[in-house]
């Protein structure tokens, strides 16, 4: 397969986007995985699969003929700075959804597979393809604050309260991340429960929080799906600094967040 100038453009946005987390401190280790429907912007020669490591695995039927670039399990963001072709790939899901070609990346490992959250992406873009919006990259990571919060024994659980005190904190939070964050119960990491409580949350907003563990966004690239943890996670920040500072943030009043609204059209 032919990595075209369009594809090349898109895995440089997520070689840039895994610098921003490895220098947030929000992907220690092999934490977070990020992954891009490519599916329409090249063809795969039937030709070309022949010699491509095939691998057995049961997949959603729609998602038959998907051209796929995800990170692989065990690798760190950190290295998909300059090592994309090592610590990524690009899969073509066959016609019968039965497995998949890695038709590039994965280079020098044999045993290469994609993030053990393989599921849960190509989940969620069936679910992007479904509703129309234009979201080719989803991105998973460990965003300290977010986290943080989802410990919180009121605002980790109240989701409406949650968004409330984020929006509250800068205008940017109320404009950057209309929808506001939904909050995900504790769900065992790469499962199908996750997957799907994960797809829930996205119906409705803008980023989801796994609870005690991460969160998760769509954006039409990787750049805008970092942008809407980037903002969400900068308002939990503001939060956290005030109780840390020792008072309760005033926040916006409901009038000026109103204001706001009417503004942005939100």
């Amino acid at each position: 397969m032919m990595i075209n100038e369009v594809i090349r453009n898109e895995i440089l946005k997520v070689s840039q986007v895994s610098g921003y987390l490895w220098q947030r401190g929000w992907a220690e280790r092999n934490a977070g995985n990020i992954s891009l429907d490519l599916s329409g912007l090249a063809e795969v020669d039937g030709r070309d699969l022949s010699t491509k490591r095939y691998v057995t695995h049961r997949l959603p039927v729609n998602a038959a003929g998907k051209l796929i670039f995800i990170t692989g399990t065990g690798e760190r963001l950190r290295e998909l700075v300059d090592k994309p072709e090592k610590t990524a790939c690009i899969i073509r899901i066959d016609d019968e959804a039965k497995g998949y070609h890695i038709v590039s990346g994965g280079e020098g490992n044999n045993m290469f597979r994609p993030t053990m959250e393989f599921i849960s992406h190509l989940s969620i873009h069936l679910y992007n393809e479904k509703v129309g919006n234009g979201h080719r990259c989803v991105l998973h990571t460990h965003p300290i604050e977010l986290i943080a919060i989802s410990h919180h024994p009121f605002l980790g659980h109240d989701e409406q309260a949650l968004n409330k005190a984020i929006w509250s904190m800068l205008p940017e939070a109320r404009v950057f991340i209309p929808r506001g964050i939904s909050i995900a119960p504790y769900e065992i990491t790469g499962s199908e429960a996750l997957a799907n409580v994960t797809i829930i949350g996205l119906k409705s907003r803008d980023v989801v929080l796994w609870s005690k563990h991460g969160a998760l966004t769509t954006g039409r690239d990787a750049q805008e799906a970092f942008d809407f943890m980037d903002v969400a996670n900068k308002g939990v920040l503001i939060y956290l600094k005030c109780l840390q500072a020792g008072f309760t943030p005033e926040g916006l009043s409901e009038e000026e967040i109103k204001d706001l609204e009417t503004l942005f059209n939100l």
